[in-house]
């Protein structure tokens, strides 16, 4: 079983699919703070209401899964310019939370999606990540 951490989200709904057409079995967690239940209702996935910052939803989430994608994440580049607290809380801390997760579960392999903010409009310079 795979999770896929913000799978409610446009980019995670697909990748589930993706996943699914490939025999997968799926599973989502999304606190549908920007992704939308809608997104993968027709979907044969288990959706689990929950936040990457809780412990107890990542240790229910892991159960069974043998790899993460996670997708995870406040992409609002204005919102992280608000309020930058509450963005690196999110992005940084719910990111180490995955990772802390996957540990204690014993899972091992893990996708991580970034995000096109850490490209500067007016860099000529290769970025690698």
């Amino acid at each position: 079983m795979v999770l896929v951490t913000g799978g409610a989200g446009f980019i995670g709904s697909h990748v589930c699919e993706a996943l699914l057409a490939k025999g997968e079995k799926v599973r989502v967690l999304d606190n549908l703070a920007s992704g939308k239940r809608s997104n993968v209702e027709s979907l044969d996935v288990e959706l689990i209401v929950g936040d990457i910052r809780s412990d107890s939803d990542l240790d229910k989430a892991l159960e069974g899964v043998n790899a993460v994608i996670h997708l995870a994440a406040e992409p609002s580049v204005a919102k992280s310019v608000e309020d930058p607290v509450s963005t690196h809380e999110i992005n940084y801390t719910g990111t180490l939370k995955v990772l802390e997760a996957m540990r204690r579960s014993g899972v091992r392999r893990i996708v991580y999606a970034s995000s096109a903010a850490i490209y500067t409009p007016n860099s000529d310079e290769p970025h690698t990540e």
